[in-house]
């Protein structure tokens, strides 16, 4: 099941116990404005159906708890690694960059799109690698671009979106199906 629809279902259960204990706790009440005459036998039996809906509420809370918890932590850990792919990215970028600076600055020949990423990066740093191959040697290498082999990624998810589609192991809600179909 996934963590998104798991929430669905663990919440839709929730709902249906927090209106039962709300039924049963008017109920109760009622039979104790009442007063002495009503039997005690009645308050007796709402009272063990209220706690045994209390019991089942806070076992459906703390499941639900748990796959909130588990969603977090996926999210967590997506985020973080997006973030190192996306700094490993730049930092590749930068690399980049600075080897066109070297090929230039020792007075090779590379493609016209690697100087115009380095001039876009810095012109600092473009007019220093130009004024550095007027004063080298001339040097007749020509270089390839470093950016040819890069292809477009697709589309990114969002943490969030790939936390909820996470498959987790959690049983299905138990009185759900059944209050369902006693509706």
């Amino acid at each position: 099941m996934k963590i998104r629809d798991a929430k669905q279902a663990y919440s839709a259960q929730l709902d249906i116990l927090r209106n039962k204990k709300q039924a049963l706790t008017n109920l109760l009440k009622d039979q104790e404005n009442r007063g002495p005459a009503v039997c005690a036998f009645d308050r007796v039996e709402i009272s063990r159906e209220l706690s045994v809906v209390n019991s089942q509420y806070e076992a459906t809370q703390s499941i639900m708890e748990n796959i909130v918890n588990k969603e977090n932590l996926i999210r967590d850990s997506e985020t973080a690694k997006q973030q190192s792919e996306a700094a490993a990215k730049q930092a590749e970028e930068m690399m980049k960059i600075l080897e066109v600076y070297r090929r230039i600055a020792s007075g090779g020949k590379v493609p016209p799109e690697d100087e115009k990423k380095l001039m876009e990066y810095s012109h600092e740093m473009y007019m220093a690698a130009k004024t550095a191959a007027m004063i080298a040697k001339q040097n007749d290498k020509e270089y390839d671009s470093l950016w040819e082999d890069e292809e477009e990624s697709g589309e990114i998810k969002d943490a969030s979106e790939i936390a909820g589609d996470t498959e987790i192991s959690v049983p299905a809600p138990e009185t759900a199906a059944a209050d369902a179909s006693a509706e």
